[in-house]
């Protein structure tokens, strides 16, 4: 898997830089039909769909855990201060299923499956290489990533309450280990303006949570922005 995404890395590196060498020339024509004005000075609204291959981690004593690959999903709001520089707030999230090993107190292991519940917010800048309808670009940005383990830290407990549909509700839940880490991201991809309203924008970004004293450990996504200019 990790030889498959070096190689998908180093087509879209390549990619990048044909369209880079394409494009150049015509650059300077491309506002009349797609963007007439240029990107500068507009709001964008976009929807990334993006793609969590599978990732593993070991931990202290032997622990590990084995995260499958997911969809994950999301919105913000960017603003191209010019045609080449963009910042944009994201909002991101993702569920994702896994199986760890816990190592016990005794030197015991125990295995068990749960779904870990992530949701990221980032304030990212985007520099566009070129100022036409097809340009390619890199980007990088933090934030704050929060992750829901799904793991029982407590007892459960019964909660009722009133539902303006329903009525009077019960249910069972239980405290679990959730943290907040601080997270940062890269990445390179290319845009294409389709028209003056609509663009696709593919990429590939690699992020690091920093965890303190457990480490920074990185991991992959794959997302295309559907963007919708104002």
């Amino acid at each position: 898997m990790k030889q498959m995404l070096r190689i998908s890395a180093a087509c879209l590196i390549v990619a990048i830089v044909c369209v880079s060498v394409i494009t150049t020339d015509a650059d300077a024509q491309s506002y009349t039909v797609s963007r007439p004005g240029g990107r500068a000075g507009t709001w964008e609204f976009f929807m990334p769909l993006t793609y969590l291959p599978p990732w593993n981690m070991s931990g202290q004593g032997g622990s590990k855990v084995d995260l499958d690959a997911t969809w994950g999903f999301g919105f913000g709001f960017g603003y191209n201060l010019n045609d080449h520089f963009q910042m944009n707030g994201l909002f991101s999230w993702s569920a994702r299923n896994y199986d760890a090993t816990a190592v016990l107190a005794d030197g015991t292991t125990r295995k068990f499956g749960s779904t870990e519940y992530s949701s990221t917010f980032s304030l990212n800048g985007i520099y566009y290489l070129l100022s036409g309808d097809i340009s390619p670009f890199v980007s990088g940005g933090f934030g704050i990533a929060y992750v829901d383990t799904s793991i029982p830290t407590g007892i459960g407990q019964t909660q009722c309450w009133w539902d303006p549909w329903y009525g009077y509700i019960c249910d069972n839940g239980y405290p679990t280990k959730t943290e907040s880490d601080v997270v940062y991201n890269l990445g390179i991809g290319v845009r294409f303006d389709l028209n003056r309203q609509f663009s696709l924008q593919p990429s590939y970004n690699k992020a690091w949570i920093d965890m303190g004293s457990r480490g920074t450990p990185d991991f992959d996504i794959w997302r295309l922005d559907f963007i919708f200019r104002m």
